[in-house]
């Protein structure tokens, strides 16, 4: 079991167990064309599989291993659409960051519009796991949740960890039935536990 670097009770999802992930083809015989070729493909297609309504990175303040790191996404997933009194639905894939190979994640969240994305106050550092907004309401670090704008292309930023040497993702939820962003449930974020 890998170890982390923190005292006190280490988060189970943290621990690094959890369901198989999905992994795209051998990555080792991909040559840059055929990597190129399927990050534009699974950029298309996260741009038409539904209205996306926040794209997100977020951090983890201790290391974790990448089944660790999947885990607490879908955690989180679990918890936004608790807190979003809908089903929602999502894309998340893990990162092997460059400066010391942290992992961290980035994803798309739908059928989130009517939850408050950021509350407006700066948290003291080290603070995580508030209630408030999305941004703060990640419990294991830093958070960037931003509104989808497909014009920036976040489905193909997210679409290019697919081919990466870290190459997990994971979807969560119905992606049938997929809500406009009028079609919202009109819940606020704050108050739900």
């Amino acid at each position: 079991m890998e170890q982390v670097a923190s005292s006190g009770p280490v988060p189970n999802c943290l621990k690094g167990t959890g369901p198989p992930i999905r992994e795209t083809g051998n990555r080792e015989t991909m040559n840059r064309k055929q990597r190129e070729e399927i990050t534009e493909t699974m950029g298309e297609w996260l741009g038409t599989l539904a209205p996306w309504d926040v794209f997100g990175t977020w951090t983890f303040a201790r290391i974790v291993s990448a089944p660790g790191a999947m885990i607490c996404a879908k955690k989180y997933f679990k918890w936004v659409e608790k807190v979003a009194e809908q089903p929602i639905y999502g894309f998340y894939a893990a990162e092997r960051g460059g400066n010391g190979g942290l992992i961290h994640l980035h994803g798309l969240l739908g059928n989130v519009k009517h939850l408050a994305i950021y509350c407006g106050t700066r948290l003291p550092t080290g603070v995580f796991g508030k209630k408030c907004c999305m941004v703060h309401s990640w419990h294991h670090g830093i958070a960037r949740v931003l509104p989808y704008n497909p014009a920036l292309g976040a489905n193909h930023y997210v679409s290019k960890y697919i081919v990466k040497d870290l190459a997990e993702w994971d979807l969560h939820g119905s992606f049938k039935n997929p809500q406009s962003a009028f079609g919202h449930k009109g819940a606020e974020f704050t108050g739900h536990n």
